[in-house]
């Protein structure tokens, strides 16, 4: 019994003496800034560990453009120039003197164009000559009337009693005895100043249009002066430097070419 006791008490004093089982915790590392002061903690945060800058980004790889015109090589290309119509200017008799008259005859002896003057004096037609003279015609002519634009060669009277209004333009006032067709009107309202055209102008491009010519070509004719030769689908037309029609379709109109060794491309369609 007494044994008992001692055991029991002996027992409860080492609980007491131990006490409950308590968690050990280990302390977490300090860290440098709280074990060193702080003068020399700012200094190494300076010199030591200094702060990380922000990663940058990556550097791009300059990208180069080489711009290439396109239009220059495929198109679509600006269309050619096309110089201007020039007409023959109409002759004023209050700006130029009268050349000479020729001699009146009636076979058909002398070259006309007929003109329509009324935008410039108000004569209404009027045949000029080569040289430049302008005759007011004082009878209509038989068979077809004057048609503006057409080249005539014709026989002639001149009229001494002329009833009709007066036109202070013409030079004379004259009787067609004679008349025979040279040219066929140019469809122009004026004839057109006779150029060698190294590009064609207007009234060349404006026919070249309406007959869907591929081709335009220069070559030279009687007196110095030039001849046009389009290629159409529909045959070829001939023109002079004046704007009338020496030749179309259904005729072979590079006979009439004196030497065709010397044509010129001038248009191609």
């Amino acid at each position: 019994m007494n044994k008992s006791c001692f055991f029991l008490t002996l027992f409860v004093l080492l609980v007491f003496a131990c006490g409950s089982p308590k968690a050990v915790v280990l302390p977490s590392e300090p860290a440098l800034t709280d074990t060193i002061s702080t003068p020399l903690a700012s200094a190494l945060t300076d010199t030591i560990l200094p702060p990380l800058a922000p990663a940058a980004a990556p550097e791009k790889a300059e990208e180069s453009f080489v711009i290439v015109d396109e239009g220059e090589e495929n198109g679509p290309f600006l269309p050619p120039e096309i110089p201007p119509t020039v007409y023959a200017p109409f002759l004023l008799r209050n700006e130029t003197p009268a050349p000479p008259l020729p001699k009146a005859s009636n076979s058909c002896h002398l070259a006309v164009e007929v003109r329509n003057y009324d935008g410039a004096d108000g004569c209404g037609l009027l045949l000029e000559t080569d040289a430049g003279n302008l005759f007011l015609v004082g009878v209509p002519p038989r068979g077809a009337p004057l048609e503006t634009g057409t080249r005539l060669s014709i026989g002639f009277e001149y009229m001494n009693n002329y009833d009709g209004q007066e036109c202070g333009n013409a030079d004379a006032i004259i009787r067609i005895t004679c008349k025979r067709l040279l040219r066929v009107s140019s469809g122009l309202p004026r004839p057109i100043l006779c150029e060698s055209y190294d590009k064609p102008a207007q009234w060349l491009v404006s026919l070249a249009r309406d007959y869907s010519a591929t081709y335009i070509t220069r070559f030279p004719w009687k007196e110095g002066r030039f001849v046009y030769l389009m290629e159409s689908p529909f045959g070829q037309y001939l023109y002079d430097c004046r704007g009338y029609l020496i030749c179309k379709p259904r005729k072979n109109c590079l006979g009439f070419v004196e030497d065709i060794t010397k044509g010129v491309i001038i248009y191609e369609g």
